[in-house]
């Protein structure tokens, strides 16, 4: 059967082979989607235990809704089309701002805090690369109704929960706050022009072309450029919160650092601060953060598998405004992190494949067997124990099991061919055991 499937799909016209899909889109075969549910059943299990509460959203809106402040680069990246009645529809580019308006036209009277969670793709035009496709997975959560860092401690010490629990061996949290970057901005009285190319080159610590457009930009200050210039520099454990006090300039300065001080400490008492650095550098692109944003690595990967922020005005824009942090972690990339650090691919094997000759006989025991938890195939192709065992090592499983006459069973694995009873459950469950 196989080798008539593979044969067909040969002779499959050439225009389909050579472009069988679109670009930045994918499969995920066998052990690879197995990988995938376990990863979102790990996930879903952690946020359920924290008190979290699914909500499953449309694949796409109303463009003009998902434009809501995702900034300029996400917005560059939304697809758009047309509906029958002219309307501008869009596929949903993150599941924060979708979310934001659930809250505000439809659970705007429910009890606070709101504890939700999301998983679902989500669709971006970005230049296809390891762990960056057009159609992306996100899994989230959001905490709304809760404007206390004691709220942005549990956003983060669930994000590190959520991380070990899909078995990612090593990563870190960079927290930063959006109200330093722009308090210095307001101290500093730079044209926006300015402003938005000295937020590009913080974000990408590029301490050269930083130091140019402090030239370029003239009529500076001694501290205010040291507190520019030193912006890049702040990033490390929660020392830097002290060494940043020394170039506050504002009232609004100030309390960024106060804020982080607190929830350094609250964030300790989660027991997560071995995963924490701060990074007063991190300025992001989505404009609806309004207090601390964070962002997970993992080594090997280039780019961020995981962020979130506080988000105080977004759920404004839809109907009462309520506070809110949360985060968003890329399920593909959080996939690649654990094959760059070594974690195998879920196995997708069945405990045993049984043997067809007695019907009857192997239906009433893969039924039984199945019960108990067993993964079962049974012989669809009328094979020879030969070809069955060589069909079952194919497909990596590990024993053969054959109905004899008078109730006799036969299991072969890799030791050879060992007589069984039927009945012998104990021994039976193991198999399930030792996957």
């Amino acid at each position: 059967m196989t080798s008539q499937i593979t044969g067909a799909l040969s002779h499959a016209p050439s225009q389909a082979s050579e472009r069988p899909l679109p670009e930045g889109v994918r499969d995920l075969l066998f052990e690879d989607a197995a990988t995938w549910r376990e990863l979102e059943a790990a996930l879903r299990t952690t946020w359920q235990g924290w008190g979290y509460r699914e909500i499953i959203l449309p694949t796409f809106e109303y463009a003009e809704t998902l434009a809501t402040d995702v900034g300029a680069g996400i917005d560059a990246e939304m697809y758009r089309f047309f509906d029958r009645h002219g309307s501008t529809l869009a596929l949903r580019p993150d599941m924060t701002i979708p979310t934001a308006r659930v809250v505000g036209t439809r659970l705007y009277d429910q009890a606070l805090p709101l504890r939700i969670a999301y998983a679902g793709s989500v669709f971006r035009y970005e230049a296809p690369r390891a762990g960056r496709q057009h159609e992306f997975t996100q899994v989230g959560v959001e905490l709304i109704g809760a404007p206390t860092r004691e709220a942005d401690a549990e956003s983060i010490a669930l994000a590190v929960a959520a991380l070990r629990a899909a078995g990612l061996p090593e990563f870190r949290i960079t927290v930063g706050h959006v109200a330093y970057f722009r308090g210095l901005m307001r101290a500093l009285m730079l044209p926006p022009r300015y402003a938005e190319l000295m937020r590009s080159a913080i974000d990408r610590k590029a301490e050269a072309e930083l130091a140019a457009l402090v030239l370029e930009a003239g009529q500076l200050g001694a501290r205010e450029r040291e507190a520019l210039l030193a912006l890049p520099l702040l990033s490390g454990d929660a020392g830097v919160l002290v060494e940043a006090r020394n170039h506050v300039l504002n009232p609004l300065m100030q309390t960024a650092l106060d804020e982080l001080v607190e929830l350094s400490t609250l964030v300790e008492a989660h027991g997560v601060a071995d995963a924490i650095d701060y990074d007063l550098s991190e300025v992001r692109d989505l404009d609806y953060y309004t207090g601390i944003t964070f962002e997970g690595f993992a080594p090997g990967l280039g780019f961020s598998l995981i962020s979130g922020g506080r988000y105080d005005d977004l759920v404004g824009h839809f109907g009462p405004s309520f506070p809110a942090v949360g985060w968003a972690l890329i399920l593909d990339r959080l996939a690649l992190a654990r094959e760059i650090q070594g974690v195998a691919a879920s196995a997708q094997s069945a405990d045993v494949l049984v043997a067809s000759a007695l019907p009857r006989a192997a239906l009433r025991w893969a039924i039984e067997a199945r019960r108990r938890g067993l993964l079962v195939e049974l012989d669809a192709l009328d094979l020879t124990p030969d070809q069955l065992w060589s069909a079952a090592q194919a497909r990596h499983v590990k024993r053969v099991l054959t109905f004899r006459e008078a109730g006799n069973l036969e299991m072969r694995d890799a030791a050879g061919v060992h007589p069984l009873e039927a009945n012998h459950w104990e021994e039976i469950e193991t198999w399930r055991q030792a996957r």
